[in-house]
């Protein structure tokens, strides 16, 4: 396998160096289209432990923005317009800009943030207990503070899941390595 692999580099990996790089360009462009960067995000939202902290990282992102808008006396309304320009993930965004909309329109902001299921049911909850309570502002940083902690615990517990499997992974290739160059010797 190893002489194998060392062929197929030695005889064709301008090509790979080339295809990869072209294929990434690709990509790249397409990514820059508009729309394109909110599928991009929506598909990395479904993918299964990456897309549970991205999703907390941009709840977080959104409640931190507007606590601070609120705390400033900008109305709800304002404030989700700006709160969605500043949240990275495209799709949240355009979720939070219909949030928006329907605000505008007279909708809780619990309510519309429901309705899009978009965002985590804590952040809802926690969001109508402050617009029933007359204190969204620090419900808002309740939240932030809440899943910036858990995307902390998630990032821990993720490094200590691949610690040990990076090193199992590296006893195998090393492994492989080994056999590969003294079986012959032992053979002979």
């Amino acid at each position: 396998i190893i002489v194998a692999v060392s062929d197929f580099i030695r005889s064709y990996g301008l090509l790979v160096i080339v295809a990869v790089i072209a294929g990434g360009l690709a990509f790249s462009n397409w990514v820059s289209k508009p729309g394109q960067k909110a599928k991009v995000d929506h598909l990395m939202l479904s993918i299964p432990m990456i897309g549970d902290i991205a999703s907390k990282f941009a709840t977080s992102q959104m409640a931190r923005t507007l606590a601070t808008l609120l705390s400033g006396g900008l109305p709800l309304v304002h404030a989700l317009d700006i709160a969605s320009k500043s949240v990275g993930n495209q799709y949240v965004a355009k979720q939070l800009d219909i949030v928006g909309s329907r605000v505008r329109e007279g909708e809780s902001f619990s309510a519309a943030l429901e309705a899009r299921g978009v965002f985590p049911d804590v952040a809802v909850k926690m969001a109508e207990v402050g617009e029933s309570t007359g204190a969204l502002q620090d419900m808002l940083n309740t939240v932030a503070d809440f899943y910036d902690e858990e995307i902390s615990t998630n990032m821990e517990r993720f490094v200590t899941l691949v610690e040990p499997a990076l090193l199992v992974m590296m006893g195998i290739v090393i492994a492989g390595l080994l056999l590969a160059l003294y079986m012959p010797l032992f053979q002979l």
